[in-house]
């Protein structure tokens, strides 16, 4: 059973000055207790002096041998899925304070489904445990059949969705615990005062955010505290594996959302995808 997520000794600091700064002291141990680490993924900070980062949202992925680009439909009807995200699991290691993750490995996010797509549905997370970013080169578009028309089905071709300009991303230090209420029922239970003043909170209000701004998120808690995400903290066998922003071909918030069972064996097979409609 892998669902303990806690955030860092330094980070509960952190939430509880911000809760006291909230007017929310008499419920700091309700808040605090559903507090979950994250690993946030923001543009790299001015100044990054090291070398370009692997992991980041939208562009050509780089992509090992063999790598085969996944489709929706069949036959000539078959349409690239768009591209979402690429992951260095050996670059966001040291952010990853609870062990959940693989410690090595690559991880490519992508979209399905031109049309139609709404809620909640099986997606393709491609999972390369011995490869590196290394072992990797930008994805051969022009030798691939399937992008002679590179805007079919989506408007525009599936590498373009980047959401934010920036591209490329760092790994941040830990993120970030959202203590707001669900729409349909509490994350937790909690007096009228308390809730309304939740309410009254900007959503960043109770976050323990990294410096440079997250955009991405792994293993964060649910930022739109929408149940049809996950079930309130503590139930259900499912956790957000990446929260991806609201990229621009959606339009609202996009999940990632993995079985605990899975997490725990490395198996991404069963990953599903959540869009939220705000």
């Amino acid at each position: 059973m892998m669902r303990p997520n806690p955030v860092t000794a330094r980070d509960a600091r952190t939430l509880r000055r911000l809760i006291g700064e909230a007017g929310l002291a008499p419920w700091e141990g309700e808040l605090t207790g559903v507090a979950e680490h994250g690993i946030a993924l923001g543009p790299r900070p001015d100044g990054f002096g090291g070398p370009e980062p692997f992991s980041r949202c939208g562009g050509v992925p780089a992509v090992p041998p063999g790598f085969v680009w996944p489709r929706s439909g069949s036959g000539p009807d078959a349409l690239p899925d768009c591209f979402v995200a690429q992951i260095d699991l050996a670059e966001v290691a040291r952010e990853d304070v609870n062990g959940l993750l693989p410690p090595r490995g690559l991880l490519y996010f992508f979209f399905p489904g031109h049309d139609g797509f709404g809620g909640r549905d099986l997606v393709t997370v491609r999972f390369h445990p011995d490869r590196s970013a290394a072992d990797t080169a930008p994805y051969d578009v022009a030798a691939d059949p399937a992008f002679a028309d590179p805007t079919a089905g989506w408007g525009a071709p599936p590498w373009e969705f980047t959401g934010p300009p920036a591209a490329l991303y760092a790994a941040g230090k830990a993120m970030s615990a959202r203590v707001e209420r669900f729409h349909d029922q509490p994350l937790l239970d909690l007096p009228d005062e308390a809730a309304h003043r939740l309410a009254a909170l900007g959503s960043a209000a109770l976050d323990v955010a990294p410096e440079h701004g997250a955009y991405m998120v792994l293993l964060g808690p649910d930022r739109e505290t929408d149940q049809y995400v996950v079930p309130p903290h503590g139930a259900g066998p499912d956790r957000i594996l990446l929260d991806a922003g609201v990229p621009d071909f959606t339009g609202c918030p996009l999940y990632y959302v993995i079985r605990d069972e899975d997490l725990a064996a490395a198996d991404f097979s069963r990953v599903e995808a959540v869009t939220v409609q705000r």
